[in-house]
């Protein structure tokens, strides 16, 4: 004779369900935002430090090279900078302003401690 699942482990079995899609959430957080500061290849700060006036033509050279791009905002935070799926065209085009002053509205998302802005739009100013 097969046994059957009585309702209290039936409720223990959705809890835990629940339980999990919510914790799958929290690993990861979104918000819209804008972004103004300096466009960086994070190759170079990270490694280095540099940045500013007197590393402008170099991280134009590693973004151009494939370095991944940040933008360092005016209160210190660094974001990484992700293309969206949907519309590549925003992220290919800032790329080419290394070491200048940008704009850069999208997603902003946070993902085990790395945050990030999935580019939606994006300009030097």
């Amino acid at each position: 004779m097969k046994k059957l699942i009585q309702w209290p482990q039936l409720a223990g079995l959705f809890s835990i369900a629940a339980l999990s899609v919510l914790s799958l959430g929290a690993s990861a957080q979104s918000t819209a935002k804008t972004i103004k500061g300096e466009l960086l290849d994070m190759n170079c700060y990270m490694a280095k430090g540099a940045h500013g006036a007197d590393h402008k033509q170099c991280a134009q050279m590693c973004l151009q090279g494939g370095a991944p791009a940040g933008v360092l905002a005016s209160n210190g935070q660094v974001y990484l900078l992700v293309q969206d799926h949907d519309n590549g065209t925003p992220y290919t085009e800032i790329r080419k302003h290394g070491g200048e002053q940008v704009e850069v509205t999208g997603k902003a998302v946070t993902r085990n401690g790395v945050q990030a802005l999935v580019v939606e739009k994006a300009k030097a100013i």
